[in-house]
């Protein structure tokens, strides 16, 4: 059989076509979707978001230590430097170290860091939250020969744990923005 064989042609046509129908098919059924959906999703920080209506609202807290300042930096970005101060972030944190890999000689060569941060938001002068929720974050680091190596590489898994646990607790407070302007109204 040829490639020029009419049988050939044709069942190339036929499915040729069927790949057409089917592709119009998709694109028509994924603009439907797309058309219905569109209006179902907004930005979590548009303009006229509860969301957005939150940064600058809440005091952030004060840590003595390095991990708590590159967490409230951290927090600082995503949040924003308190204009009004309607609500205030509490958060207690703790950093559980883990020794992975363990040599023959007994030196640790591989360290897991999981960072905790336990937070709670409460309403200005209130006792009581109106949220209260717990960030978990963990990386590891490996430990080597060198002692400025290790602890270089100590610091930035903090800095890093840091900042995604900012990261958690900024976006899950923004997610639930909508509630908590019922709350402070209330």
């Amino acid at each position: 059989m040829s490639w020029s064989d009419p049988r050939q042609v044709s069942r190339r046509r036929a499915l040729t076509d069927l790949g057409g129908k089917l592709l119009l098919a998709n694109l028509l059924l994924g603009g439907l979707l797309g058309g219905l959906l569109g209006g179902c999703f907004r930005p979590m920080l548009a303009a006229d978001s509860p969301s957005a209506a939150l940064i600058g609202r809440i005091r952030l807290p004060e840590f003595d230590n390095r991990f708590g300042f590159y967490l409230n930096a951290s927090l600082r970005d995503r949040l924003g430097r308190p204009q009004a101060e309607d609500f205030r972030l509490e958060v207690t944190t703790r950093i559980e170290r883990r020794d992975l890999a363990i040599a023959q000689d007994n030196a640790v060569t591989r360290i897991s860091l999981t960072a905790i941060a336990d937070w709670a938001l409460y309403p200005a002068g209130e006792s009581e939250p109106v949220l209260k929720d717990r960030a978990v974050s963990q990386s590891g680091y490996n430990s080597t020969a060198s002692l400025f190596a290790t602890r270089a590489a100590k610091l930035d898994i903090e800095r890093r744990l840091a900042r995604d646990l900012g990261e958690r607790i900024a976006r899950s407070l923004l997610a639930r923005a909508g509630g908590l302007a019922a709350a402070a109204g209330s």
